[in-house]
């Protein structure tokens, strides 16, 4: 027996293709019947990028003060986003296009997706120009704040109107007290080249690591460097976007909206050559390497799962708009924009009028940019493709018609047969912004999917699929920071090699509905993000099966003392305060080491006790160093160990600016006296500023000692990660020290070098 909605859809099927066999215009305004829309996956912590307004509101729960939203906004505009070059498009780029399909740009393209956000905030927002350089501010709580995702910068001024005692400064307040604000409030760890707040580093605070301490400047920028641009600043004003980056939506839609048949596929992976920047003839790619990632608490722990071997860049990501057609069910009728002399008879499409061509037209539509397309159709006579709404057509290759729908988000494709068709299926690779996409957290997931109109999915069902890589770390936070690692490398962590991925169907009547993925951590090791594959949403006819799973395809399942750990939000790094300070007292000791001689790159003996070394390699310059060696036993136990500084002897240095040197391990063994090969020399690992003398002042006596910090490499032998031959020590040009001197220090005839080891008094 037929069910009565089965009758229904059969007789509105007849009813439309009658219609549409008496139709042989070109189509003017294409419409799927069937179309599902708003189709909405979203797990409970991550934020919802169908609307800036949806984006705020999910990215600032559980903020309670204007300087905290305006950190989650700054730390969603991190994650999503790594500087390069502007995307362009005709008419410009929407914010919400720009934050879904490609997640680059430059200084003022962030800022005005920033702005974007502060709007939905209900805040004014200025942009401020520096030479080269376009910022923004924000206005609320009666002043104006400063936050760049560009250079990767805020900083905190006291206020005591503030319930919290301090507030996110704004440019003038920077401006006019730099010294304060700026040079004296934050700390550069040399060793990782970021900066810290002063207060707020990562170090341990008790028995307990501060690993969500904010990073700023990660990308190579100094606070020395903010100081002039800051002063030359130029108000703009509040402009409604900002380098073809625009607040408008220009008729741009974010949700997913399905028809019968058609699935889209969102993955964390890109294709080769599936990309589509305007313009560039090289593929977008963050050429800072993975240095916003390995340090930041704000965007490392959900990106480091991606670090993988094959791993070059942070770059775009894409998926699949896939078009199944189900020809023995009636609904699969509606999946069409429009039919020309077509029905379904006995599981294919055949032409009405057998004399005649037959034509249906497929709408290919996505929040993400078209990149590629191709299909396959059985008895097919030609293919063709519109852009522009059905107005205009080309004839295209059906086995690759990618080059007619690059860099859209809407194509038609129309397709002309007299033979009856039984299998037909497009797909269309889109660009999407991998960490705008609905991820998943360690713990418990709690997924809710909602379509705008339930009745609009009639007899068919809506299909969710996730697939992702469970993971786990070894070594605590607190551990990685003894062994002077980064936080988000990877660093003790695996991820498993076969994808987990669950199913879930739904009927209209089941809608809208909720359904939990848990991500486990197993007993004694630490929770990770999971590596993320891809999330699916289909429209499926009543028997159709849905697309087929990874073939390795695990069901999830928890093993025997697994525990669902969980992370701090990473979106809220920074919105609170640092913890207290735990103080214990700590006590010093002396090793003495063995200064050992000067050497060359060329082999000659110096002829005077100084450190020099070229500030280009074009540069006629004899590069100096000087060799340390030392027994370094009986260090103390890793835990106990707080700090380690060689201390280094300087009787003279460089008259005319001050002068940074660095101190190296030595990769193998040297000979007192003899020459030493400068490959083995290895690269400056910490490094102390020394400065200038003037030539009318007499040496330093006693020579002026100055301490390197040395904790992570120390550290590094503590663990029998690393082999001590010896140190080196050297000068290292750095024209924002020197301003271009080739400069140089002079050490004492024989020189008192001691490694100077803290350690807590009562372990």
């Amino acid at each position: 027996m037929i069910h009565r909605k089965s009758w229904f859809f059969v007789l509105m099927s007849i009813l439309f293709l009658e219609r549409s066999a008496a139709a042989a215009d070109s189509i003017e305004s294409p419409k799927s019947p069937g179309l599902v829309r708003g189709i909405k996956v979203l797990p409970d912590k991550a934020p919802d990028c169908t609307s800036l307004k949806s984006i705020v509101e999910t990215v600032t729960r559980g903020c309670k003060t204007n300087d905290e939203k305006a950190i989650a906004v700054y730390n969603f505009m991190r994650l999503t986003h790594y500087h390069r070059a502007y995307p362009s498009e005709a008419g410009g780029v929407p914010v919400l296009k720009e934050i879904n399909c490609y997640g680059w740009s430059l200084c003022g393209g962030l800022h005005a997706e920033q702005s974007a956000l502060w709007r939905e905030l209900g805040w004014k927002w200025r942009f401020v120009g520096w030479p080269g350089h376009t910022t923004v501010e924000a206005f609320y709580d009666g002043r104006w704040h400063y936050l760049d995702v560009f250079l990767k910068f805020y900083a905190w001024m006291p206020d005591p109107n503030h319930p919290a005692g301090r507030t996110i400064a704004g440019e003038d307040d920077l401006a006019a007290n730099p010294q304060e604000l700026l040079l004296d409030a934050f700390i550069e760890d040399p060793a990782r080249k970021v900066f810290y707040a002063k207060g707020n580093e990562f170090t341990m605070i008790g028995d307990k690591a501060n690993w969500q301490a904010p990073t700023f400047l990660v990308c190579g920028d100094d606070l020395a460097g903010m100081i002039q641009p800051l002063k030359q600043r130029n108000r703009v004003g509040a402009e409604p976007g900002w380098a073809g980056i625009n607040h408008a939506d220009g008729g741009y839609s974010a949700e997913v909206s399905l028809a019968p048949g058609f699935g889209l596929t969102s993955t964390w992976d890109k294709s080769e050559g599936a990309w589509y920047w305007a313009g560039s003839s090289i593929a977008p790619c963050h050429t800072c390497g993975d240095k916003e990632i390995r340090n930041s608490p704000e965007k490392g722990p959900i990106a480091e799962p991606y670090l993988g071997p094959t791993w070059n860049c942070e770059s775009y990501a894409n998926g699949q708009l896939t078009f199944r057609p189900d020809f023995a069910h009636a609904s699969t009728i509606q999946s069409f924009t429009s039919i020309e002399n077509a029905k379904l008879n006995e599981g294919a499409l055949v032409p009405i009028d057998p004399a005649k061509p037959a034509r249906v037209t497929v709408q290919l539509k996505s929040p993400y940019i078209l990149t590629q397309g191709k299909g396959t159709a059985d008895g097919l006579d030609s293919c063709e493709v519109s852009v522009d709404n059905g107005k205009t057509w080309k004839r295209a290759e059906l086995k690759d018609f990618g080059a007619a729908i690059g860099g859209q988000i809407q194509a038609f494709v129309r397709l002309t047969f007299q033979k009856p068709i039984k299998n037909l299926e497009l797909q269309a690779t889109v660009q999407n912004n991998p960490f705008a996409l609905p991820f998943l957290s360690p713990g418990k997931n709690t997924i809710t999917v909602s379509v705008a109109d339930v009745a609009s999915l009639g007899e068919n069902k809506l299909v969710v699929t996730y697939a992702y890589r469970k993971g786990s770390r070894r070594k605590s936070y607190e551990q990685l920071y003894l062994e002077g690692k980064e936080i988000a490398r990877g660093h003790d962590a695996t991820w498993e090699a076969t994808p987990t991925v669950i199913q879930k169907e739904f009927t209209a009547a089941q809608l809208p509905a909720q359904f939990d993925i848990d991500i486990p951590t197993p007993h004694g090791q630490y929770p990770v993000y999971p590596r993320m594959v891809f999330v699916r949403r289909e429209v499926v006819a009543p028997q159709q099966k849905p697309l087929p799973l990874p073939a390795d395809a695990l069901p999830p399942r928890l093993s025997p003392g697994d525990e669902l750990k969980t992370l701090p939000n990473p979106l809220l790094a920074g919105t609170q305060p640092p913890p207290p300070r735990v103080v214990r007292p700590t006590k010093s000791v002396q090793i003495e080491l063995k200064p050992s001689h000067f050497v060359t790159r060329s082999g000659e003996v110096p002829t005077s006790d100084m450190l020099k070394w070229p500030k280009t390699k074009q540069e006629a310059v004899e590069p100096i160093a000087y060799l340390i060696g030392g027994d370094l036993k009986n260090l103390p136990p890793l835990k106990e160990l707080t700090a380690a500084r060689l201390i280094i002897p300087v009787v003279r240095a460089h008259e005319k600016a001050p002068t940074r040197i660095g101190i190296t391990i030595l990769k193998g063994p040297f000979l007192a006296g003899q020459s030493f090969n400068f490959d083995l020399l290895g690269d400056p690992l910490s490094t102390v500023i020394v400065p200038s003398l003037p030539a009318n002042e007499p040496d330093w006596s006693p020579p002026k000692e100055f301490k390197i910090d040395v904790t992570r490499q120390v550290r590094s032998l503590i663990l029998g990660e690393a082999k001590i031959h010896g140190f080196g020590l050297r000068v290292v040009p750095d024209r924002a020290v020197d301003d271009g001197w080739t400069v140089r220090v002079h050490l004492p005839k024989q020189p008192r070098i001691v490694l100077e080891v803290e350690t807590f008094e009562n372990p």
